[in-house]
């Protein structure tokens, strides 16, 4: 049985890992820098334009402009009115949408490439041209104010929203990406037009490409569209990294049937070497608390480690419990084994395995390996890095796993929402 185990994994990596062979490549036009990963194991073409920045180009009365521009920018065009977007798109199999994140906003479009170029005219006929019609924008504001609202009643949304205002303070971060309804009922379909011809700079654009085209295809088609716009001066900016020097509870009193708890500490950033330690480690720490938590006392059912993906980084332990106490004590002795034990070489080499799995399966798609190797690239390690990351997660030793427990396991951010019926302030001191 155990050699069937290994022989499905090293299967499971050597054709999963066909899909990454080929090396990515860089190029610019216009001041917009291009990354081309071309894929030729199928016929998707996965792209994305991003616009760098994220809430730290962002005002907190401005909570929600980029996200809420984006998608009513992608309603409706110049050449293509909506219902022949729609229509357009229907016919093709095109997907066409809008993200935005902490980081960055992005476009992204997914077709199959004989409508490549079909799709592509669409593309930059919406960045450019875009109608932002009175209709289309509230219809759009609308939705993301229902949206808004609901985040305020769920009980797991809420904690994240407390948990960004505490643990973010006067941080870009405690900004909300999607908006909150006041800043969203203050905006105009002016504001939106004014917002996004400025953020039309090349320096505040990057383009990924994933998929089965060439660079001699692709760079005249982003000459075409992209080639007349304005490059400026933007530069991307960091956001500075969150300490703290004690730790600290935050509780909301809810008549709730169990406590939803979030415990938090400042983490490296992903791409870094202590960010692949902490990557490791994370995960190990969720499957200890999981195994002593759920397992063997039976105090909750919903818990999880949760590591972040920003440039200004955050880990957390994520439980629901009615037994509030009890569950952190024992949240709490799981991290302090991390910080005085060695894990052993074997639970390591296992869970090396593990990431490399889930990796491999996790970015299968064009449009996931878009994402890393976006992510890579703005966090300024460079877009080459991302093809260095099993070789450094097999680096990874017990040294360093106990080394990132003690420097950043501590001083944890709680925040707790519910009516405990019993609550000891200081076992959470920790």
């Amino acid at each position: 049985m155990l050699r069937k185990i290994k022989l499905s994994f090293f299967l499971i990596v050597i054709l999963a890992a066909s899909t990454f062979a080929q090396q990515a490549e860089s190029f610019t036009v216009n001041g917009l820098k291009v990354i081309l990963k071309q894929n030729t194991s199928n016929d998707i073409v996965a792209v994305s334009l991003v616009f760098k920045g994220g809430t730290t180009i962002l005002e907190p009365n401005q909570a929600g402009i980029e996200a809420l521009t984006l998608n009513v920018a992608l309603k409706a065009s110049e050449n293509y009115p909506k219902d022949k977007l729609n229509a357009e798109l229907e016919s093709m199999a095109t997907q066409l949408g809008a993200s935005s994140s902490l980081d960055y906003s992005s476009i992204n479009m997914q077709c199959v490439k004989q409508n490549f170029e079909n799709s592509w005219n669409i593309l930059s006929d919406v960045v450019p041209n875009p109608s932002f019609t009175q209709e289309d924008f509230k219809l759009e504001r609308e939705q993301f104010i229902s949206g808004a609202k609901q985040a305020e009643d769920n009980a797991d949304s809420y904690l994240q929203k407390i948990f960004r205002n505490g643990f973010y303070g006067d941080h870009p971060y405690s900004i909300e990406v999607n908006g909150t309804e006041n800043t969203l009922n203050s905006f105009t379909v002016e504001q939106l037009k004014d917002f996004f011809s400025e953020r039309k700079t090349t320096s505040q654009m990057l383009l990924v490409v994933v998929g089965n085209t060439s660079r001699s295809e692709l760079e005249p088609m982003v000459a075409d569209a992209f080639g007349s716009l304005p490059v400026g001066e933007f530069k991307m900016q960091i956001p500075p990294s969150t300490s703290f020097s004690e730790p600290s509870i935050k509780i909301v009193h809810r008549e709730l049937p169990t406590n939803y708890i979030q415990s938090s500490y400042s983490a490296p950033v992903r791409t870094t070497d202590e960010g692949y330690t902490m990557n490791i480690t994370s995960s190990i720490l969720r499957d200890r608390v999981w195994e002593e938590v759920r397992t063997k006392r039976s105090l909750s059912y919903a818990i999880t480690s949760r590591y972040g993906n920003a440039l200004s980084n955050y880990a957390a332990i994520y439980v629901t419990a009615v037994d509030a106490d009890s569950t952190v004590k024992v949240m709490i002795n799981e991290l302090q084994k991390l910080m005085d034990e060695l894990i052993s070489a074997r639970e390591l080499e296992n869970k090396k395995r593990q990431f490399i799995t889930f990796y491999y399966l996790g970015n299968e798609t064009n449009q996931s390996q878009a994402g890393v190797l976006t992510r890579f690239e703005l966090s300024g390690a460079g877009f080459e890095e991302a093809d260095k990351f099993i070789d450094k997660l097999m680096k990874v030793t017990p040294e360093d796993i106990q080394s990132v427990a003690n420097k950043y396991m501590n001083n944890l951010q709680f925040v707790l929402i519910g009516d405990p019926e019993s609550l000891e302030v200081k076992n959470f001191m920790y």
